[in-house]
């Protein structure tokens, strides 16, 4: 992986697609794994047993078996079609993924399912309009297979859709007036693969059914279909890089699409003005099954790298001859390490809260994160991941920096999944040496960045550093809000907070928090008094002083300065400057509204669309910088700061229940900002409880909001945040949690802690904390009495208790119990 200043390869196909991220690895391309299936041993790929379905996890202690359980009453099902899955937003079908290839299942007839292809490293321009015509960057969709009973009618009841999120699988069933097929698809975790596997009830009649593999035709983005020697339907698609707009990726998809172990009776293809397809048609007798099997490939590389790239014959070549190679033993091995996957993935971590409406939305919004990201994908899943269904997405598939971007892995890290965050933090380390550079030639030092931006240049050469311009232009910077660099930091950090892993602190986020704080610094004025951010912007447009969110990410990344350069033995003498500007930076802007002291967006607001500087209704814009995701105030902080906070959350009525920003763009920050201040447990479930039903959507069970896509999972970091918080050196269970709801957890804590604990009665009888990296161990205990006893594989442990907190040294690997 590239870190900060190096160049990358500027070219990549992809064969494998995704790695897989905890618990399997990429094994090769699928002739590979076809050839060496049959004397692979159970358990031999990856780093967990393959074939391992039941019993404890080693790593955490999570019992598999109590887990499907809670899954699987939370499974999305529907028993009609599933209407509107082509959207340019967010799309209420099924989804399944690899954190490459995305699948969007569903159909609005009863008699067919339709599976649409997203993959994350095929990006161009979406045709926003016709008349005239205007472009913006995006990922784009690779075509579609449709699967039908050709000539047959639906029957008046059976028909459903199912998605288990234990195995990761989307379970079709046709009902028909004479036979019920049923379609078992998933994708996989060690290549870019759609498997669909199909069966009909024994005794049913047969059935002729047909895959058409389609793309629709446009001179931007060529296309073709067609099949070969009746055991292959192919599709073809390029972006439009030199084409119209200004793209400046060259990519190539293809997909071949096969029956294994059989042919399909008929093939042929067809051409219309507005698409392009080839249809395969086979029987299926009543009792018999049969294996679909997509398999794509993709390329992509910069317009100015003179190497060669595949041609689209190519690409679909590469496709075919893998197609070709899967037989049954591959889809068998496939299929464990699919199991393996998830199963490692569902036992990293687990809440239990006997909320059925709570665990459904936290489970299915786990399922998204694990499905639209993976550690060694491409590239980073944007605003609607790899789950596109047509040519013109909202907002393209850009990534927005300013929150949407990030959302996704507000709860990641805390659910012990940061390895998932692993392409984001590839992306924007890559992005650094452009940005840099453009801060530098408006005259300031470190870097901002841009409000939103594509994976282009993972695919250059970075440029070398340009110096810093004689005169400064804030005009010229990358945008308005100066708040997005750290925003896009943030993830960075947290990786560091929740792993401790300082390798990647001294060689990666060093260097960049170094960045940050010197065009801060750089960018801050003084007024004789104290120091100012001037000419920034709250939300899109502004030109305001004073924004809570630049306040609070800066003190971010000079906190985190503070505290990492001593863990690193270096830059000593910048302490006392990095504490000097924190001592002078402004505070916060605050004001009085109904009578009570609230935070302010922005000490002054130069936005026509929002002359406001509190924004009942809004998005709490005002506290994202000192509340979260910028983390400088927690229950336990700065008093003041905590009643301010919940002033604004009272007066702000923003509950993600009305029209508006609080719908908009707000559900995956209201909440954990709540819970983070102390918002009365009782009422906070209730209030977070109202919104997940009115943004619910029961065909895949996720919140939908209009402002944005796949971030609305960004809220499992509410509930984590109620169970366990562990900010300002402390770890805290149950701090936001009604004492009259019994509940448990084992969730990662920052310091690399992974913290189970169980309330009962509204008492809690131990804590267990796991140390994954070493260090002092600081527990506020969650009983009156104010005693501690800390053992270790039945061995007591030297603690020291004092106003409330005990504290212990820990070593990597080991298991500790608190108890009173």
């Amino acid at each position: 992986m590239a870190t900060n200043g190096n160049p990358r390869i500027g070219r990549r196909t992809l064969i494998g697609g995704a790695a897989a991220g905890v618990g399997a690895v990429l094994v090769g391309t699928v002739a590979e794994q076809a050839s060496a299936a049959g004397s692979r041993s159970a358990g031999a790929v990856g780093t967990v047993g393959v074939g391992r379905t039941a019993g404890t996890s080693a790593a955490t202690g999570i019992s598999w078996p109590a887990v499907q359980a809670q899954l699987a009453a939370v499974n999305p099902h529907v028993t009609k079609p599933i209407s509107g899955v082509v959207t340019n937003k967010y799309t209420p079908g099924m989804l399944l993924g690899n954190g490459d290839l995305g699948v969007v299942v569903g159909d609005s007839s009863a008699t067919q399912q339709t599976f649409a292809f997203g993959k994350s490293d095929f990006w161009g321009d979406d045709r926003k309009s016709t008349s005239p015509l205007s472009w913006q960057n995006s990922i784009l969709p690779i075509g579609k297979l449709t699967v039908a009973a050709s000539g047959a009618s639906a029957a008046s009841s059976g028909y459903s859709m199912t998605t288990d999120l234990a195995g990761a699988t989307v379970t079709t069933v046709l009902a028909l007036s004479n036979a019920t097929v049923t379609m078992k698809s998933w994708t996989a975790d060690n290549d870019s693969v759609l498997i669909t596997q199909l069966s009909s009830k024994s005794g049913s009649s047969s059935v002729t059914l047909a895959a058409t593999v389609t793309l629709p035709v446009d001179k931007a983005y060529p296309s073709g279909s067609g099949s070969i020697n009746g055991t292959q339907l192919w599709l073809t698609r390029q972006n439009n890089s030199s084409g119209n707009g200004d793209v400046s990726l060259q990519a190539t998809a293809a997909s071949a699409t096969h029956l294994v172990g059989a042919k399909f009776t008929k093939t042929s293809g067809t051409k219309t003005s507005s698409q392009t397809s080839a249809t395969g048609t086979f029987t299926l007798a009543g009792g018999a099954t049969a294996t679909l099997v997509t398999v794509f490939r993709s390329h992509a590389q910069d317009v100015s790298d003179t190497t060669t790239a595949p041609t689209p014959t190519q690409l679909r070549d590469q496709a075919v001859s893998a197609a070709t190679a899967v037989n049954a033993s591959w889809v068998s091995s496939a299929a464990s390490t699919h199991a393996a996957f998830w199963q490692n993935f569902w036992t990293q971590s687990n809440v239990v809260v006997g909320d059925s409406q709570l665990e459904a939305y936290y489970f299915n919004a786990q399922y998204v994160l694990g499905s639209a990201t993976r550690s060694g994908a491409p590239t980073a899943p944007s605003l609607w991941a790899q789950w596109l269904t047509n040519d013109t997405p909202n907002w393209g598939g850009r990534y927005f920096l300013n929150y949407n971007e990030e959302a996704l892995y507000y709860g990641a890290f805390s659910s012990n999944h940061a390895d998932l965050s692993e392409p984001y933090r590839r992306v924007i380390y890559n992005e650094v040496p452009w940005q840099r550079n453009t801060t530098h030639g408006a005259g300031y030092q470190g870097t901002a960045f841009q409000r939103s931006m594509t994976p282009f240049h993972l695919y250059e050469k970075q440029p070398a550093t340009v110096p810093v311009a004689s005169t400064k232009d804030y005009t010229k910077l990358p945008a308005d809000q100066k708040s997005n660099a750290t925003f896009a930091a943030l993830p960075l950090i947290w990786h560091w907070e929740y792993t401790r892993d300082t390798t990647y602190l001294q060689t990666q986020l060093y260097p960049l928090l170094k960045e940050l704080d010197a065009f801060w610094r750089d960018f801050a004025v003084w007024d004789g008094k104290r120091w100012v951010f001037e000419h920034s912007s709250a939300h899109e447009g502004g030109d305001d002083t004073n924004p809570n969110l630049d306040l609070g990410f800066a003190r971010k990344v000079v906190n985190t300065l503070l505290e990492t350069s001593a863990i690193l033995g270096v830059d000593a003498n910048m302490q006392s400057t990095w504490q000097s500007f924190l001592a002078k930076l402004s505070a916060y802007p605050t004001g009085t509204y109904n009578g009570v002291t609230v935070f302010y967006t922005a000490e002054v607001i130069n936005n026509p669309s929002l002359p406001d500087k509190f924004e009942p209704g809004n998005q709490p814009i005002n506290m994202e910088g000192v509340i979260f995701p910028g983390e400088q105030c927690s229950i336990g902080g700065d008093a003041n700061l905590l009643q301010y906070a919940i002033n604004s959350l009272t007066q702000m009525n923003s509950w993600g229940v009305t029209s508006g920003g609080n719908s908009n763009n707000g559900f995956c920050k209201e909440f954990t900002i709540a819970a983070r201040a102390g918002w009365p447990a009782e009422d906070l479930v209730k209030k977070f409880k109202a919104s997940i039903a009115y943004l619910w959507r029961a065909s895949n069970d996720t919140d939908f909001q209009g402002g944005g896509g796949i971030e609305t999972s960004g809220s499992i970091e509410t509930l984590n945040s109620m169970l366990m918080q562990s900010e300002a050196g402390a770890i805290r269970v149950f701090p936001c949690w009604p004492t009259t709801q019994d509940a448990s957890f084992t969730l990662l804590a920052k310091g690399a802690f992974l913290v189970s604990s169980a309330v009962s009665g509204g008492t809690v009888a131990s804590v267990g904390i796991s140390s994954q990296a070493g260090g002092n161990a600081t527990l506020v205990l969650p009983w009156t009495g104010g005693s501690a006893t800390v053992t270790a594989d039945g061995s007591s442990v030297p603690v020291t208790v004092s106003g409330g907190r005990a504290t212990f040294a820990t070593t990597a690997g080991t298991t500790y119990k608190v108890t009173p």
